[in-house]
């Protein structure tokens, strides 16, 4: 009993973590069109325009249980970094985000900076290059090919079998040449399906 007692207390002052990254298909709408960065402050408008009502204020201070629950797409405190997802863009570098992805609720941001905003193909020649990509967990088996070309009938050149890493070198499309190192420590390079033409997400950058 007395062990039972000491291992429940390291678990209760063991830190929490409130990183947040996609891991599954459903996790990523597939209406988004990339991601905005946040600041420190936050400002929510009904419209594109800075006279329209305003929806939410927000004030982050990147610790990790004072961070608001199912807002962020992806989320690490320790670098304070935050990106919302980002599902249309206005004029004068407005783009419409979802700041609640349980109900899906939106609302309007101004970019302050033209990083501020980046198109999935931005996000991923930047982060996914640095980081590398990761199969979500439930990309379906006939994804997790290589293909000669980037074609949905192209010669398949490899499977993947325990993937360990995926490195990035260029995107086109909705395809990715990358290069693979699975279970057999074998580099095999080739093009992968990333995206669905309906906008569905099956790798996503594996930012650390």
């Amino acid at each position: 009993m007395k062990r039972i007692l000491i291992i429940f207390s390291m678990l209760v002052c063991m830190p929490v973590f409130a990183d947040t990254m996609p891991f599954y298909m459903k996790s990523i709408p597939k209406t988004s069109i990339g991601v905005y960065q946040t600041d420190k402050d936050l400002t929510i408008f009904s419209h594109p325009e800075a006279n329209s009502n305003i929806i939410k204020k927000f004030e982050f201070t990147y610790e990790d249980l004072a961070m608001p629950d199912k807002m962020f797409a992806v989320l690490i405190n320790e670098k304070k970094l935050g990106f919302l997802y980002v599902t249309d863009i206005g004029d004068e570098g407005w783009v419409e985000v979802i700041y609640d992805k349980q109900t899906g609720a939106k609302g309007w941001v101004k970019t302050t900076d033209s990083m501020q905003f980046q198109p999935w193909r931005n996000f991923y020649n930047l982060y996914g290059k640095k980081y590398g990509l990761r199969l979500l967990k439930d990309t379906p088996s006939d994804i997790e090919v290589l293909k000669a070309k980037p074609e949905d009938l192209g010669q398949t050149v490899a499977k993947f079998n325990y993937v360990k890493q995926i490195r990035l070198t260029v995107i086109r499309g909705n395809w990715a040449l990358v290069s693979v190192m699975d279970l057999d420590k074998t580099p095999k390079t080739g093009f992968m399906k990333w995206r669905e033409t309906d906008g569905t997400i099956y790798a996503f950058p594996n930012i650390k």
